[in-house]
């Protein structure tokens, strides 16, 4: 069995959908021939940490190398703690990250993390190296493993680079910079990887380089082991939505054409929930108090894995909201295809692009524009209309299982077996 090295940032215990990418492909990569070595730093301070996903890791036995880094997170002493930060603060964290940090704010563990690595590249057979971002100082660090040691590199990356919708320039010049990194550092590697066509296209435009595409996925074994269980309140129509919101993805949309519906049909309100598993704050909740609706909002907060799966495969609806104002084209959420997996109802409030393309290729999808409150709900009245008769679109199996996580990680040991006979 061949040996590849993960460069990674986001790992168990670090809980969120960063993780999971590159601890499901390391999970199966062994079926394919690939035996997965990690490395990572140590948790510092980050916002959720995950019980499940770090069992599962030691369930698997994977070996992890952890590396003290020295980044914003890890010097605050607060190792392995859960830290949240207000929102304000939040936003002004980020432009100062921004500004004075290139390419992001994790850039101090390339150092520890490369000493870390050419160890292991000493002690174990390396055959290959998978790096992950972002953060993309990941990338960068298998940039410098290469040109050390020669040993190939696949870069994947979770999301765009240079237009990244997470991204906001301070001045041109912050651009300009990015832009110059990520070529440095991409058409080094000897095969990119990415979530979607539209990243892929946007990747290949700048650097010139071929972008081979592995969407997100789901694992069988979750759902297999979930089941359904009594969450929430029996014999309602039960919408759920997975995951954080961010300052320009807010729950409002939704909310406001829920309120929509129910003032046209107040009879509703007593057999309908809104379920939320990720967190709720406190903006969230002033807008669900002013269009009277906490009567019918259940917050889990944030859950661990496992129970979020089961969450999942107990809702009725589950919906998904892209409202982010650049570049909303190139985005496809990793919740989408663990809503897939459920093979339930998906409402999609999004926009031409990516996600969209995912939905109506699954089939059993209600989709409207972010911002039209009128079509929310009347997409919302089709979803009751559908409960209350029993009938749903049929969705297709055939999409469901292209997103199979042991499929996925088949195709990059396929990669792997590619550039380690270059």
């Amino acid at each position: 069995m061949k040996n590849v090295l993960f460069i990674v940032y986001y790992f168990p215990p670090m809980g969120g959908s960063g993780v999971q990418r590159p601890l499901k492909f390391a999970k199966y990569l062994r079926d394919f021939g690939w035996n997965p070595i990690i490395l990572c730093p140590e948790s510092g301070a980050y916002h959720t940490f995950d019980g499940s996903l770090q069992q599962e890791v030691e369930d698997l036995n994977l070996e992890v190398h952890r590396v003290e880094a020295n980044t914003p997170f890890h010097r605050t002493g607060q190792s392995r703690r859960e830290v949240k930060v207000p929102g304000t603060i939040a936003k002004i964290l980020r432009w100062f990250s921004t500004f004075f940090f290139i390419p992001d704010n994790k850039k101090s563990w390339i150092e520890p993390g490369l000493e870390k690595a050419l160890e292991l590249v000493k002690e174990k057979d390396i055959d290959a190296v998978f790096a992950s971002g972002p953060p993309h100082s990941n990338l960068m660090l298998a940039q410098q493993l290469k040109e050390k040691t020669g040993i190939p590199v696949i870069m994947d990356l979770r999301d765009d680079w240079v237009e990244s919708h997470l991204i906001k320039y301070p001045t041109a010049w912050h651009k300009k910079k990015m832009e110059q990194l990520e070529i440095d550092t991409l058409t080094k590697a000897n095969a990119l990887l990415t979530i979607n066509e539209e990243i892929a296209w946007s990747i290949t435009s700048r650097v010139l380089k071929e972008v081979e595409v592995i969407g997100h996925g789901y694992d069988p074994e979750d759902f297999e082991s979930a089941g359904e269980m009594a969450s929430g309140s029996p014999q309602k129509l039960k919408f759920l939505y997975s995951g954080t919101f961010y300052p320009e993805s807010t729950p409002d949309s939704f909310l406001k054409g829920v309120h929509r519906l129910l003032k046209h049909n107040p009879e509703l309100k007593d057999s309908i929930e809104l379920q939320f598993q990720g967190g709720l704050n406190s903006k969230h909740w002033k807008v669900i108090h002013e269009l009277d609706l906490t009567s019918i909002v259940l917050d889990f907060g944030y859950v661990d894995h496992d129970l979020a799966v089961k969450n999942l495969m107990n809702a009725d609806v589950l919906w998904l909201n892209i409202g982010q104002k650049k570049n909303p084209e190139i985005i496809s959420l990793g919740k989408t295809s663990e809503y897939f997996a459920t093979r339930k109802p998906v409402l999609g409030l999004v926009p031409e692009g990516s996600a969209k393309t995912m939905l109506e290729k699954y089939g059993k999808a209600f989709i409207a524009d972010p911002y039209d409150i009128t079509e929310i709900a009347g997409q919302l009245s089709a979803i009751v209309e559908c409960y209350q008769k029993g009938s749903w679109p049929e969705h297709s199996d055939e999409v469901v299982e292209s997103y199979n996580r042991k499929k996925l990680a088949g195709k990059l040991a396929h990669m792997l077996d590619e550039i380690s006979v270059q």
